[in-house]
């Protein structure tokens, strides 16, 4: 048997009535109540770092220790009181085979031309005579802080701040400790 289906009855087309004056006038008042409210975060600051090597497959660009071009790499190692200040720093260049050497206050001159008054004085004479050194090998230089684990955040960011000051781009800080980096 073959089943007829009715057809189905068309209705007249409708004309959708939209209100567009209400609808533009609020979303004036939205756009202008954003405006009003919206308060822009601060600016963050930007501290330029390098990241840690990465330990994977090798890379042509690795350099060699008697590449010409090699940047002049400082390690500073600072240890840590028990309630986070700086206890000691310590400096020595990769590949030197001199011994590292304890920075001290009192034995080299600040800026001003006075005896150094505390370890990051001494810090920042040491990093502008390893930047001069640098400037004339014609080389680059690049420090690495080791950091103590219980020296604390202002500090580091006052090392890496007077390292830039003295003229480093490359600053990486890292904790002392090779496994936690």
């Amino acid at each position: 048997m073959l089943s007829h289906k009715p057809k189905r009855q068309g209705t007249d087309f409708v004309e959708p009535d939209l209100p567009i004056t209400p609808m533009l006038d609020m979303s004036f008042q939205l756009l202008a109540f954003f405006i009003m409210t919206f308060k822009p975060a601060p600016t963050e600051g930007q501290i330029a770092l390098t990241l840690p090597k990465d330990e994977g497959g090798g890379s042509a660009t690795n350099l060699s220790i008697t590449d010409e071009n090699k940047p002049l790499h400082i390690i500073f190692r600072v240890t840590a009181t028990e309630n986070g200040q700086i206890a000691g720093i310590n400096v020595s260049q990769e590949g030197s085979a001199n011994a590292p050497v304890d920075l001290k206050p009192g034995t080299r001159k600040n800026e001003r031309g006075e005896p150094t008054a505390n370890l990051v004085e001494e810090y920042a004479a040491e990093m502008r005579e390893r930047q001069s050194q640098a400037t004339r090998e014609k080389k680059t230089g690049k420090a690495t802080l080791e950091i103590g684990p219980k020296l604390l955040q202002a500090y580091v960011v006052q090392l890496v701040d007077t390292g830039v000051r003295t003229g480093f781009s490359d600053i990486s800080p890292v904790p002392i400790d090779k496994k936690d980096r």
